[in-house]
């Protein structure tokens, strides 16, 4: 078993104890909701039903903490990481800091390498990730990349820069940061729409590519090899781009 499913494991009774019934009924029943449902699913190790239970009421409850921890857990059991990378990190960002899901998740994430990266410069590099303007989005992940067949490795210091896109609510909209040491990278406070992520606005870059980001989004997105632009270049045309 990985270090991650141990973690998510380790961690499985709480969300047990915070989204099912200290004594469910052993069949479900016409009042069961679909957060019960996904809390006995999971502790069943029914784990796709479970993560599609979690779905279902996230779309009639999206701010309930429990509900995105259980779906990471699943999630994590699932093999889908990225799934699981986004759900912990929501609860982290949003939960209470002394509730055990907020923790376990701390834990989870430790384990898979895959902590939020500290707010780096951005629009105004002094806002904390608490204090995202309501309605914003935001976007992270970590960029990894080779040359030559090796073995993919963080881009350190990497500057990344996303830029609004002509008659779009973003034209007008610039954001630039660095990588921390390893890799990782964090717009916390977009303005929501259309987006070029790119590491380099002259010449030729790694990465190039269209984001949509939309209104409260916590979205991740991991810069590696097979998005880069030799495999994906969405604006294949070079983009005079004027340096704020």
């Amino acid at each position: 078993m990985s270090r991650s499913r141990v973690c998510a494991a380790l961690v499985l009774l709480a969300i047990l104890a915070a989204c099912q019934s200290p004594s469910p009924p052993a069949r479900s029943t016409s009042s069961d909701t679909p957060a019960v449902l996904a809390a006995r699913a999971l502790a069943a190790g029914r784990y796709a039903e479970a993560a599609q239970l979690y779905r279902e009421a996230l779309g009639e409850a999206s701010g309930k903490m429990e509900l995105h921890y259980g779906l990471a857990v699943a999630s994590s059991y699932l093999d889908r990481r990225d799934d699981a990378i986004r759900e912990f990190r929501w609860v982290l960002q949003y939960g209470s800091p002394s509730a055990t899901e907020v923790e376990a998740s701390r834990q989870w994430l430790m384990r898979a390498g895959a902590l939020p990266p500290a707010v780096y410069a951005a629009a105004d590099p002094a806002r904390s990730e608490k204090e995202r303007t309501a309605g914003n989005a935001s976007l992270e992940g970590q960029a990894v990349f080779a040359e030559g067949g090796q073995t993919p490795q963080p881009m350190q210091r990497q500057q990344l820069f996303l830029v609004g896109q002509p008659n779009s609510p973003t034209q007008r909209e610039r954001y630039n940061l660095r990588t921390d040491e390893h890799g990782n990278f964090k717009f916390p406070d977009v303005v929501p729409g259309p987006y070029k992520l790119t590491n380099r606005l002259a010449g030729q870059p790694t990465w190039r590519l269209r984001v949509e980001l939309k209104p409260s989004e916590v979205k991740v997105l991991e810069l590696t090899p097979a998005n880069s632009v030799g495999s994906l270049d969405d604006f294949p045309e070079p983009q005079a781009e004027a340096k704020q």
